[in-house]
């Protein structure tokens, strides 16, 4: 479920949404309507923050895993992997 990132920032912003409400509400003693209001223009925030945070990071939010396990070593893109190669399969110098 959790797959999508359309479905990731959704119940981002319902989540952030239902939280700064409640700050709103109790916290600053607001209206029921102000806590709404001012929970979603909050909350838009946040998640705008949030998918901007995720669509930065590429690999990563496709669900690519770092080789290596602590994520420093670079995996060759097939683009350089094929330059790297002549036609009869032997590799380039350089």
């Amino acid at each position: 479920m959790f797959r999508h990132r359309r479905v990731r920032t959704a119940v981002v912003l319902v989540i952030s949404w239902l939280v700064l409400t409640g700050v709103e509400r109790w916290g600053e003693d607001a209206s029921w309507r102000s806590a709404l209001l001012s929970g979603l223009l909050w909350g838009a925030v946040v998640t705008g923050a949030w998918w901007f945070a995720e669509w930065t990071q590429v690999g990563r939010s496709r669900g690519e895993r770092p080789v290596g396990g602590a994520g420093t070593a670079r995996v060759p893109r097939m683009a350089e992997a094929r330059d790297e190669q002549t036609p009869e399969g032997q590799h380039r110098k350089g």
